[in-house]
């Protein structure tokens, strides 16, 4: 297994056991404090699974210069007319994911998937914890509701872009250890 996969299921099974952590807190403070990293380290994994995808196809002549902009993060620039990659551009992590879905099944990206609204709403909640523009309001089930949506994209977007699900979906939000 590639070290980037064996980093982000780690980081996936860390966000479990705060999930877990967070859950029987019984301090509301230590709550917040273990849902917040627990929804942080689960992007994380996300991450990682997307680059190793990105990482995966980067050699391929299946993409031409404007989706290696996106897999690549970098700005397209012409130079005596011909397109090539510039300086790094960033992309959110939704439209990162939304290009994947979009690329490999060969149709528009469907909102209208079970995991999209709570994957959405997960997204907003790592935007306030990464970005914070006032206090946190997080729970132990808002980060529960975060996590399973994470763990329900990536699942999708193994199943459509490599046919096989994501191995670590199979055992839900259930961690192999404890904090």
């Amino acid at each position: 297994m590639e070290p980037i996969i064996v980093d982000a299921n780690r980081r996936f099974e860390f966000s479990k056991a705060l999930l877990e952590r967070a859950r029987t807190a019984g301090d509301p403070d230590l709550e917040k404090s273990f849902a917040e990293m627990a929804v942080a380290a689960a992007f994380s994994c996300l991450e990682g699974m997307l680059t190793h995808i990105f990482e995966h196809f980067i050699e391929s002549r299946n993409f031409d210069v404007f989706e290696q902009s996106i897999m690549q993060e970098k700005s397209v620039k012409l130079i005596r007319g011909q397109p090539c990659l510039a300086e790094q551009r960033f992309h959110s992590i939704d439209d990162r994911l939304m290009f994947l879905f979009w690329k490999f099944s060969g149709v528009q990206f469907d909102k209208g998937k079970a995991w999209w609204p709570p994957f959405a709403g997960a997204v907003g909640i790592r935007n306030g914890i990464m970005h914070p523009k006032e206090e946190a309001r997080i729970t132990a089930q808002d980060a529960e509701k975060s996590v399973s949506a994470i763990v329900d994209a990536l699942d999708d977007l193994m199943l459509t872009v490599f046919g096989k699900r994501w191995p670590k979906a199979n055992k839900g939000l259930v961690p192999s250890y404890a904090i």
